[in-house]
């Protein structure tokens, strides 16, 4: 990765023990991307309406808008992907508490054609740790981003420990953490507690 990990640490919910979390740890879980990053004043005027026109949509309006656009012409394929983007952000990625999307989502559906390599695990990572930081300065016990994330990461080292060279624990994580050993791991986590 071109920029220097950052580390997460902290108390979630009932988990007593929240592994370092860096950014490349993500990586492990959902590939391995470059960094890529699209600033606001970089973005042509078109790209500007198309940030005001998603700027604030709710995940119902981006449900409607993957619904109903027709893929029949180039610009209809962008407002499709942009919108599928976004909504996979909102709901996966980035959720939170509000109805519509985080302001951070909107610029990264400027760069279509490498939407694969852009640096998700870094996004998700700066989202969490943002979130994290809202949480100790107010002293929440919950935080809003991709707790799915966190979930894997916490149960992979846990299960595996730091440099395991078990092949199912090798990248990507999700190979191996289906929604079977899952739900198995959450299972055995609540009989732990109990």
């Amino acid at each position: 990765m071109g920029t220097k990990p950052t580390l997460l640490n902290g108390r979630i919910g009932g988990i007593n023990h929240v592994p370092k979390v860096l950014a490349y740890t993500i990586t492990w879980i959902l590939g391995t991307p470059y960094d890529t990053k699209v600033a606001k004043k970089e973005l042509s005027q078109k790209d500007r309406d198309v940030h005001k026109f998603f700027q604030g949509k709710s995940t119902v309006a981006l449900q409607d808008l993957i619904k109903t656009t027709p893929i029949d012409t180039d610009e209809n394929k962008k407002l499709w992907m942009w919108s599928f983007i976004l909504f996979v952000q909102k709901v996966f990625l980035l959720p939170n508490s509000t109805a519509n999307i985080t302001p951070t989502a909107v610029p990264t559906i400027f760069d279509l054609e490498n939407t694969r390599n852009r640096n998700w695990a870094l996004h998700v990572h700066n989202f969490l740790l943002q979130e994290l930081k809202k949480a100790k300065k107010k002293n929440f016990v919950a935080i809003h981003g991709c707790c799915y994330a966190l979930m894997i990461i916490y149960f992979h080292k846990t299960q595996f420990g730091e440099n395991s060279r078990d092949p199912a624990a090798q990248p990507p994580w999700l190979a191996y953490w289906t929604g079977e050993t899952l739900k198995k791991r959450v299972k055995q986590e609540k009989n732990m507690t109990q």
